[in-house]
């Protein structure tokens, strides 16, 4: 038997100590996974909400680019997806929600430049550029939620298995520590008590 859990008052009050603290911990722990579960099926809303309206946006678009491969031709419109500026600059910074990182991206757009002329154009291409724009920060944002549900996945599977440890393992095993010590102690002063009592009947 380990020296902390040798039948001492000494070990029994740490034991009593730990074992409080042991449960304050599991309940916090229940607290946490609580919260973060909403926070989780509040985000998976955003998610599926946003997922609809990328695929609604991108529809759109697809519509507008047959538009404007029809009214200035599959090679022109070629050429001028080829000018158009990749703008790739996305910033992504972390907030902490429970220990959880949650990533929120900056994405500093440039304004759409015109890069060609009205000469065998006509306004659909501007119009299915200016969407796919739109459709960029839409991705943007479903990638940052996608990421964060995986997170938050991640970090409620981890406090579920730190939690279930300490209820279904620590504790209990504390819990029978605790009642074997406690047995001991009480079976120990009840030897002494009769002791004591052998002596007192020998001495009178």
């Amino acid at each position: 038997m380990s020296n902390n859990y040798l039948p001492t008052k000494s070990n029994l009050m740490k034991l009593q100590s730990s074992l409080r603290i042991t449960k304050q911990g599991q309940e916090l722990l229940e607290r946490k996974k609580i919260i973060l579960t909403k926070e989780l099926e509040k985000y998976l809303d955003k998610e599926k909400n946003l997922r609809k309206e990328v695929f609604d946006m991108m529809e759109i678009g697809k519509s507008l680019i047959r538009n404007a491969n029809i009214d200035i031709g599959i090679d022109n419109l070629y050429n001028i997806a080829n000018g158009v500026k990749i703008d790739n600059y996305i910033d992504i910074k972390n907030v902490t929600l429970m220990g959880t990182e949650i990533p929120s991206a900056v994405h500093n757009q440039e304004i759409v430049k015109r890069n060609y002329g009205f000469y065998n154009t006509t306004n659909t291409v501007d119009e299915a550029i200016f969407k796919f724009n739109e459709i960029q920060e839409k991705l943007i944002e479903l990638a940052i939620l996608e990421n964060t549900i995986l997170r938050l996945k991640k970090n409620i599977e981890k406090v579920r298995k730190r939690s279930n440890a300490l209820q279904n393992i620590i504790i209990p095993e504390n819990e029978r520590n605790l009642i074997s010590i406690t047995d001991k102690l009480a079976e120990r002063e009840r030897e002494e008590f009769a002791r004591l009592k052998v002596v007192k009947k020998k001495i009178n």
